[in-house]
C-alpha cells in the first residue's frame, strides 16, 4: 500500500511541476501575499476590468474530507471569503446531482458599495491516475432569483485543484477570474484581490476540524477529468 502511494505521490509531483513551469510561462503572476503559509498572486487579465487571483496552500486533512466541504454549498458563508448566502438550486432549467452543482452565491461587500451575486454551474472531475480532484465553476446568465439592489456579477470562472500531498494533507489551489460588474474603487479591488483566496484556503482549513465532515473517508467525484 505505501509502495503505491508513493509511486502516485512521484506522479503527482511530476505533474504538477508541469504545472509549476506552465504557470511560470504563461508569466504575469505577481506574489502580492501570504498568511501561515497560504500564497496569494494575481496577475492582468484581459477578460475583466480587476485582476485574476490565485492562492495556494496546504490543508491538514485527507481530500476526500476537503472535497466534502467544498461540496456542500450550504457551508459556503462559512468558508468562502465574504460570502453571505449560498444554496443549491434545482429548477426546470438547472439541476444538481452527482459532479454537477448549480448553486446560487451572495457576496456581502462593505456599504455603499452594493452586494454582488451570480448562479453558477459546477463540474467535478478527477484524474484516476493521481488522484488530483478539479472543480469548474462558471457563472450562469439568468435573471433567477436577482434582485434591484444587488448586483448579478456578469462572468465568473472559479477553478479549484484538490492534490493528495500525503494521506492527510491536500494542497489547495484556488483561482478566481471575475468582472464584478460596475466599477469597485481601487482599496476594495485591492483588498479583495489580496485577501479572497488567502482567506477562502484559511476558511477551508477551519472547516475541515469540523465532525461534519473530518471522519468522511471516501471521494465521490467519478467523473474522469479530461485536459483542455
Amino acid at each position: 500500500m505505501k509502495k503505491i502511494f508513493k509511486r502516485q505521490t512521484l506522479v503527482i509531483l511530476i505533474i504538477m511541476t508541469g504545472i509549476a513551469l506552465s504557470w511560470a510561462a504563461d508569466g504575469g503572476w505577481k506574489k502580492i501575499g501570504e498568511s501561515e503559509g497560504i500564497v496569494g498572486y494575481t496577475r492582468p487579465t484581459t477578460k475583466s476590468s480587476v485582476v485574476e487571483i490565485k492562492a495556494v496552500g496546504i490543508v491538514d486533512a485527507p481530500l476526500a474530507v476537503v472535497e466534502a466541504v467544498m461540496r456542500d454549498i450550504s457551508a459556503m458563508p462559512q468558508y468562502v471569503y465574504l460570502c453571505k448566502e449560498a444554496f443549491l438550486m434545482n429548477t426546470l432549467d438547472m439541476k444538481s446531482g452527482g459532479d454537477v452543482i448549480t448553486f446560487y452565491s451572495l457576496t456581502d461587500l462593505p456599504f455603499p458599495i452594493s452586494d454582488r451575486d451570480v448562479v453558477s454551474s459546477s463540474e467535478w472531475t478527477i484524474d484516476k491516475m493521481t488522484g488530483i480532484v478539479y472543480c469548474h465553476a462558471e457563472g450562469v446568465k439568468t435573471t433567477l432569483k436577482q434582485s434591484e439592489d444587488i448586483v448579478r456579477i456578469p462572468f465568473s470562472i472559479i477553478n479549484c485543484i484538490l492534490i493528495p500531498r500525503s494521506e492527510n494533507k491536500t494542497e489547495v489551489i484556488y483561482q478566481v477570474l471575475c468582472d464584478a460588474g460596475g466599477k469597485l474603487p481601487p482599496w476594495l479591488v485591492k483588498m479583495l484581490s489580496r485577501d479572497y483566496g488567502i482567506k477562502t484556503i484559511a476558511g477551508i482549513r477551519k472547516m475541515v476540524k469540523k465532525d461534519k465532515y473530518k471522519n468522511v473517508k471516501e471521494i465521490v467525484t467519478t467523473t474522469p477529468h479530461i485536459k483542455k
